[in-house]
């Protein structure tokens, strides 16, 4: 029984233990919520696990899903960080992570994820999974990683290979790039595609393998290449820099009888392409096969390109034209017209007809230029240049026809026009440079070939930027180009580089250039530009030798440099020789002697040109008339000159010129004295200029001052002088003391001119503050005889200014009030100034009743005001603010007689009004502020006396009146205290001053401080 009893103890303990195993956990339970949908709980219990330190992916992955569910996608990519960081070999943690980030679109770390897996995993597929969104991503560093990775996994994928291959030849990697493309060709046994053949021909001689290269083409081509892809391979060569290649290819090929026209062809194209182009006019002129018609355009366009134009028009015969390119057709125009052969140029209108050329612009405009019809030419060339659909090139070649058609300015401007960019080939490059230098566009275009050589460096680049460098560009730059590139260059490139450094002073380049040319060419030409370039760079001797041997050839231009020689290698008695010698044989033309007597003159040889000079000063006068008097001074031979001079001007026929400039010569050569007498000639006959001038400094210098001053007063009642002129005539006769000469003078100009003119200003200083009787008689005469109400006026008004009040009012007011409207505002001036406020009041009135100008209103008003005449006043002020309601002027003055006449219900309407527009104006303020005070309102006063106070304060006046209004708008604030300081201050300063005292003891009082104002009554 007890053993029973034992077994069934057993029993009990055992399965007691057994059920605990199957209550869940903590992380089950979790899980289980998270199985149910019970996500609220399971968040919870996940957050609890995760605060307690738990980070595995039993916690963290369900919670990042959580989290995801929610919305909190942000706060999933961080739990899913920091797992991957704590567990960076968890492949379901980075496929987690990277799907995150792809809901994220952080497309950046979407890749960094994809980067982190395919190294987890290592497979092909996940290397070619990344390398495709790298690409798309354009991260070119990740896919050549992935693709690198990628085809050392699968080397039989050739076409990722060549993918490779490619990307790593953009990124500059050549040589890996050719590694691969290598493997991919072999791998696919020459079957690579086209692109990646021509990138590994390409890549092979860009690296210096071209043994290499043309190997591998020779295994492409096999033992029975086919013609197409003869061509193709060679053409690919030639793509790739290596035409020469290209021909050695296909050379074996086309020795093979029964050859292709099409691979001779090809043969051809190369060996221009190679320079062979004697080679190449061979193949062209031996062939004799008949050509059809789709071949017609190729074997043309080469004949072109060789420079067999001639074979070109013949091949041309019995063809349709249309079949032919239009650059074609335009180089045979060009031929044509070379050849004179308007068969063919008219044969060109009437086979392609109107329509064809209306689409052909360029085309149509080489024909008419090859026809002779120039204004053909240029309708045609305008039209393609305006068009923009046309290629750059034919747009280039329509400038140049506007410029061969005499056109210039217009091809000008379409050149300014044309989008110049990088798209241009370099076939065009020589043309182009040409063409900012034909067209004076140097600077331009030397700025758009250093672009071009910057984006897209090429030799044609270099050669134009070369050319346009040596016009308008640094010097020293181009010797440098010179020196780094010690290749043969072209004569007439190195000409022009050497004429455009002369033409700039440039020697240094002049010479590098010319030493070239010379070393190339040795000819009569290049000899000469060496010796120009020697002397420009102050090398006269080493330049003697060259010129001597071209002496014989004779020229000016030979001759002017062996001159020049000479003179620098300092040999001025032989230059001198040289020169006499040559004079003395005769035969020159007017332009040799003349180039003659200036060497001679610029080397001092004075005697030796003086014959020559005299002969040439007596036939032409002028400037050899100005050369001759300078030698003649410096070899003491003035005697003769002025002797010559003085024949010349006796002869009534010399012109005024002449006559001026033998005059000029006498005065220097002979002397104030002798040449006075023409001098004054020449002064009185002339309306002002240099001699009257001369003149006056003449009589001056010899104290003739009588003389001088009869004949300023003639001159200022010369009619022919301008008013300027007389003017400075004036001012000459006030500094030679005249006083009335040059008041009379200054009356004639002051007449003409009105009281306004600067002449009656200067009369003004002349007759001083206080102008005499008979000037004022001058300018009542003035106004009685203008011819107008307005000048009529201006006299008046000046009449009245200058102390004439009296003769304004007599003469105007003689009747009343004068009628015409103009003659008021004189009249009221003189009332003003005589002081008659009775009469000015009545005369204001009268001219308010059709007055309205503003100005004269605002002028009567102030008038009326200024004689205390207060009616008068206030009416043209009413009269001016109906004009202009907002006038500041007419609402204060106003405002400020409606105070002072008491009607305060006015004073405050247009005070108002005017300290609306933000014045700085303490008084008005303050008034507006009385009148408020005074109409019971003294809180809507309160706002101006602060605002007057304030701008008192701030402004610059400060006296005894403004501190008394301070002190009353102090006692309208309230500040008694302040007030009654400023009063004692006052006071003690104007102790006297009973209208003070009675003001101070009105504040007081009205403050209930009777006491005070008692003891400020009281005092003395």
């Amino acid at each position: 029984m007890r053993t029973n009893l034992l077994v069934v103890l057993l029993v009990l303990l055992f399965g007691g233990g057994a059920s605990l195993l199957l209550i869940p956990r903590g992380g089950e339970l979790a899980l289980q919520k998270f199985r149910d949908n019970d996500y609220e709980s399971a968040r919870a219990d996940y957050e609890k696990r995760f605060a307690a330190g738990d980070r595995g992916a039993a916690t963290v992955i369900p919670l990042t899903k959580l989290n995801v569910a929610e919305g909190e996608v942000e706060g999933a990519i961080a739990l899913m960080e920091d797992f991957v960081a704590r567990a960076p070999k968890s492949i379901d943690g980075w496929e987690l992570l990277s799907r995150l980030y792809q809901d994220a679109q952080r497309q950046g770390d979407y890749l960094e994820s994809l980067r982190e897996l395919a190294r987890l995993r290592g497979s092909d597929d996940a290397y070619r999974e990344l390398a495709y969104l790298a690409g798309f991503q354009g991260r070119l560093d990740v896919q050549t990683e992935a693709l690198v990775r990628y085809c050392e996994r699968r080397p039989d994928d050739a076409q990722a290979q060549q993918e490779l291959a490619a990307l790593l030849a953009a990124q500059g990697d050549h040589e890996g790039a050719v590694d691969w493309l290598v493997r991919a060709d072999d791998r696919a046994k020459g079957n690579i595609s086209p692109d990646s053949r021509e990138l590994l021909m390409s890549l092979l001689t860009d690296l210096d393998r071209e043994a290499d290269a043309f190997q591998r083409a020779q295994r492409w081509l096999g033992e029975t290449p086919s013609v197409t892809d003869m061509i193709g391979l060679a053409s690919q060569l030639s793509a790739g820099g290596r035409p020469d290649l290209g021909l050695r290819l296909l050379e074996p090929q086309v020795a093979k009888p029964g050859r292709a026209l099409a691979l001779e062809l090809t043969v051809i194209d190369l060996q221009l392409a190679t320079g062979r182009t004697d080679d190449a006019r061979a193949r062209l002129t031996a062939l004799k096969d008949p050509v059809d018609d789709v071949m017609l355009g190729r074997l043309l366009s080469l004949q072109m390109n060789a420079g067999l134009g001639r074979l070109a028009l013949t091949t041309a015969q019995g063809h349709d034209l249309k079949l032919i390119p239009d650059w074609v057709l335009a180089g045979l125009a060009e031929a044509a017209f070379r050849d004179r052969d308007r068969a063919f140029l008219n044969r060109l209108v009437g086979e392609l007809g109107e329509g064809f050329l209306e689409e052909r612009p360029i085309l149509a405009a080489n024909i008419a230029l090859g026809r002779g019809d120039a204004a053909a030419a240029v309708r045609w060339a305008s039209r393609g240049l305006a068009d923009a659909h046309q290629p750059l090139s034919e747009r280039l070649a329509a400038v140049r026809i506007l410029t061969l058609a005499g056109k210039r300015v217009d091809a000008v401007a379409g050149f300014d026009r044309l989008p110049l960019g990088n798209a241009i080939g370099d076939d065009s490059l020589d043309e182009l440079a040409s063409m900012f230098l034909d067209l004076d566009r140097a600077p331009a275009g030397l700025a758009w070939f250093e672009t071009r050589r910057r984006s897209v460096p090429s030799l044609p680049a270099d050669l134009g930027w070369v050319r346009l460098a040596a016009k308008a560009g640094d010097p020293a730059a181009v010797v440098a180009w010179l020196d780094a590139h010690p290749e043969p260059l072209g004569a007439a490139l190195l000409q022009d580089i050497a004429g455009f450094a002369s033409e700039r002073g440039a020697g240094q380049l002049a010479l590098k250039a010319a030493e070239r040319v010379f070393a190339m060419a040795p000819t009569a030409r290049s000899r000469f530009a060496l010796a120009s370039a020697l002397l420009a760079a102050g090398r006269g001797v080493e330049a003697l030798p060259h010129l001597t041997l071209l002496l014989a050839g004779g020229g000016t231009e030979i001759e002017t440099a062996y001159v020049a020689a000479l003179d620098a290698a300092g040999r001025t008695e032989e230059l001198t020789r040289f020169l006499s010698a040559k004079l003395a044989r005769g035969g020159l033309s007017d332009e040799e002697e003349r180039a003659i007597v200036f060497t001679l003159l610029d080397r001092k040889a004075y005697g030796a040109a003086l014959p020559v000079l005299r002969s040439l000063a007596e036939r032409l006068g002028g400037e050899w008339l100005f050369g001759y008097a300078d030698a003649a001074r410096k070899v003491g031979a003035l005697p003769d000159l002025i002797a010559l001079l003085e024949r010349q001007l006796a002869d009534p026929a010399l012109t005024a010129e002449g006559r001026e400039q033998r005059a000029t010569l006498l005065l220097e050569a002979a002397g104030p004295v002798r040449a006075l007498p023409i001098l004054k000639q020449l002064a009185t006959a002339s309306a002002g200029g240099p001699w009257d001038s001369l003149y006056r400094e003449t009589l001056a210098k010899l104290g003739r001052k009588d003389e001088l001053r009869r004949y300023l007063l003639a001159r200022a009642a010369d009619d022919r002088l301008a008013a300027k002129d007389r003017r400075e005539v004036a001012s000459a006769l006030i500094e030679l003391g005249d006083k009335a000469g040059a008041e009379q003078a200054l009356r004639r100009l002051a007449a003409a001119q009105g009281p306004q003119g600067d002449d009656f200003k200067q009369l003004l200083f002349l007759w001083g503050p206080r102008p005499p009787a008979e000037a004022l008689d001058w300018i009542e005469a003035r106004a009685k005889a203008a011819g107008s109400p307005a000048d009529q006026t201006a006299w008046y008004a000046s009449l009245a200014d200058l102390g004439g009040a009296r003769r304004v009012t007599e003469k105007l007011g003689s009747t009343g009030t004068p009628d015409a409207p103009a003659l008021k505002t004189p009249y009221i001036e003189a009332l003003a100034a005589e002081g008659k406020g009775k009469e000015l009041a009545e005369a204001v009135r009268s001219a308010l009743a059709t007055e309205r100008a503003p100005d004269r209103l605002r002028r009567y008003a102030r008038l009326a005001e200024q004689v205390r005449e207060r009616k008068a006043a206030a009416d043209a002020w009413t009269v001016l603010l109906a004009q202009k309601p907002d006038d500041s002027e007419a609402l204060r003055q106003l405002g400020m007689l409606a105070y002072d006449e008491n009607r305060l219900e006015d004073a405050e309407r247009l005070l108002r009004r005017f300290v609306a527009r933000g014045p700085n104006d303490y008084e008005a303020h303050y008034f507006l502020g009385e009148a408020l005070t005074a109409l019971k309102r003294p809180g809507a006063a309160f706002p101006f006396y602060t605002t007057a106070l304030a701008q008192l304060r701030a402004g610059k006046t400060r006296n005894d009146a403004t501190a008394q209004t301070e002190a009353n708008l102090l006692n309208r604030l309230g500040k008694l205290d302040e007030s009654v300081a400023l009063f004692e201050n006052l006071r003690k300063r104007r102790p006297n001053d009973r209208q003070l005292k009675a003001d101070y003891a009105s504040m007081l009082i009205e403050n209930g401080r009777l006491q005070e104002a008692r003891r400020v009554l009281s005092l003395q």
